[in-house]
C-alpha cells in the first residue's frame, strides 16, 4: 500500500536530480541539471539557497574539505560555496556538446563514481567512470546509456548500478581494496509499467529505494528476491532520485522533474519539479566524503 510524499519546496525545477545529505552541515544538496543550478536546503529552518552556472551540473557531492565536487557539463570542478568560487579541475573534460554528466556518488573508499550520457538519451553513447582521490579517472563500464542510481551494500562487497533504459538493477562484486567492480548480474527486473528506474539509495537493511521516471513513485526493492516491497507515491510523473537524510537519517528526500512532461501533465501535476520528503521507520546510510589528495 502506497504512502504519499509531502512537498518541501516548490522549485518548479526542470530536472531536479542527485539529492545528497551532508550530515556534517545537516543540509541537503541537489541539482537542477537543465536549469544549470545547484541547491542547498536546510530542513531545520526551511530555507533553500541556489547558485546558477553557465553549464549543466549533473551531480554534486560533498568533499572532506567542505567544498563540493561538481560533475559539470564540461568536466569536474570544485565549488567553494562560501566564497562562491568555482575551480575547474581538468578532469574528465568534455568537448562534445551532445554529452553531459549524469548522477554520481562517492564510494566506500572515497572515490567518485560518475556517468556520462547523450543529452537526447541516444543509446550506448555514455561511459561510467571512477575518479580516484588523486583525481585520476578510470573507465569502469563502457557504452552506457543513462547511468543512474549507485549504492553500496553495508558490507561493502556489493555495488548496485542502474542504466535506466535497461529497466534493470545490476549488482557487481565490489573489491574495497582496489575499488574495482566485477561479475555483473541482474538482481531486479523492473516491469515497464512501473516507469524506468532512475536514482537510487540504500537503507540500513540493504534494501534499495528507487525513483521511477514515468512512475509517480519511489519503490523499495529487495535485491535478494528481486521483488518490490514498499511504495511511496509522489504527485509528479517523473521522479528522478532519492536519498536518506535528516538528523536520524530517517527522512527520504525525493527529487522530481518538469522536463519531458506534456502540456496536460503540467496541468495535472503542477508540483512537478519540486522537492519532496517523507519520514520513514527505517534508516538510511551516511554518505562518504570525497577527499582530494593534496
Amino acid at each position: 500500500m502506497g504512502r504519499n510524499a509531502n512537498l518541501l519546496f516548490d522549485t518548479k525545477a526542470l530536472l531536479c536530480e542527485g539529492p545528497v545529505w551532508d550530515y556534517k552541515k545537516q543540509s541537503l544538496f541537489w541539482v537542477d541539471i537543465e536549469g544549470y543550478k545547484l541547491h542547498q536546503y536546510w530542513p531545520s529552518i526551511g530555507k533553500n539557497k541556489s547558485w546558477a552556472f553557465d553549464e549543466m551540473v549533473g551531480a554534486a557531492v560533498p568533499m572532506q574539505n567542505g567544498n563540493l565536487l561538481l560533475a559539470m557539463e564540461k568536466g569536474l570542478a570544485s565549488f567553494d560555496f562560501k566564497a562562491e568560487r568555482l575551480t575547474k579541475l581538468g578532469v574528465l573534460e568534455n568537448y562534445d556538446d551532445r554529452i553531459r554528466f549524469n548522477d554520481g556518488k562517492v564510494g566506500p573508499n572515497g572515490a567518485f563514481w560518475v556517468g556520462t550520457m547523450d543529452k537526447n538519451c541516444a543509446p550506448k553513447a555514455g561511459n561510467f567512470f571512477r575518479v580516484a582521490q588523486d583525481l585520476q579517472p578510470t573507465l569502469q563500464i563502457p557504452n552506457t546509456s543513462v547511468s543512474n542510481g549507485m549504492a553500496w551494500s553495508s558490507d561493502k562487497r556489493t555495488f548496485y548500478y542502474i542504466d535506466s533504459p535497461s529497466f534493470e538493477i545490476q549488482a557487481f562484486d565490489f573489491d574495497l581494496e582496489n575499488s574495482s567492480i566485477s561479475n555483473a548480474k541482474t538482481v531486479v527486473e523492473v516491469p515497464k509499467a512501473y516507469g524506468s528506474p532512475d536514482g537510487m539509495c540504500i537503507d540500513e537493511e540493504d534494501m534499495l529505494w528507487v525513483a521511477h521516471w514515468g512512475g509517480n513513485c519511489v519503490r523499495r526493492w529487495n535485491p535478494f528476491t528481486g521483488k518490490a516491497i514498499d511504495k511511496i507515491d509522489v504527485p509528479a510523473p517523473h521522479v528522478t532520485s532519492c536519498c536518506f537524510g535528516g538528523e536520524n537519517l530517517k527522512t527520504l528526500y525525493i527529487t522530481t522533474a518538469r522536463s519531458g512532461l506534456s502540456q496536460q501533465q503540467h496541468k495535472d501535476f503542477p508540483l512537478s519539479g519540486g522537492l519532496f520528503s517523507i519520514d520513514l521507520n527505517i534508516k538510511g546510510t551516511p554518505i562518504n566524503y570525497f577527499k582530494e589528495k593534496s
